[in-house]
C-alpha cells in the first residue's frame, strides 16, 4: 500500500519543477528551490498554504494568482476551505501545480 502523506504528494504533483526546470527538492523543509526561487507547501490547521518567491516577496498561490489576474482568486466551488483529508491535499496540490505549470513563464520569466 502507497503512503499518502503531504510530502509524498507535493512530489507527485510538483516534482516537473526538478524534471522541467532543474531545482532542487529539500525534504527538511518540504520544499523545491533553485537559486532565490521557491515553492513550499505547508498544511495545519486544516489549512493547506502553498507559498512562492514571486518579485522578490514570498506570496501564497491565491495572493499570486490575484495579482496576475488582477482580481481577487477564488477556488472553484468544489473545493471545501479546509483541507483535512488526504484526498483533499492530493485534489488541491493536482490543481494548484496546473495553475503553477500555466503561470511558470509569469512567475520565473528567466528560468523558463
Amino acid at each position: 500500500m502507497r503512503v499518502r502523506n503531504l510530502e509524498s504528494l507535493f512530489l507527485k504533483h510538483f516534482d516537473f519543477l526538478r524534471r522541467d526546470y532543474g531545482f532542487e527538492y529539500d525534504a527538511s523543509k518540504n520544499r523545491y528551490f533553485k537559486g532565490n526561487q521557491e515553492f513550499q507547501v505547508q498544511h495545519e490547521n486544516a489549512k493547506l498554504k502553498l507559498w512562492l518567491n514571486y518579485n522578490q516577496k514570498r506570496v501564497t498561490i491565491e495572493e499570486f494568482m490575484s495579482s496576475v489576474e488582477n482580481r481577487d482568486f477564488t477556488y472553484p466551488e468544489n473545493f471545501m476551505p479546509f483541507v483535512i483529508t488526504m484526498g483533499d491535499v492530493d485534489s488541491r496540490l493536482a490543481f494548484d501545480s496546473k495553475l503553477i505549470k500555466e503561470q511558470m513563464s509569469k512567475i520565473f520569466p528567466t528560468i523558463c
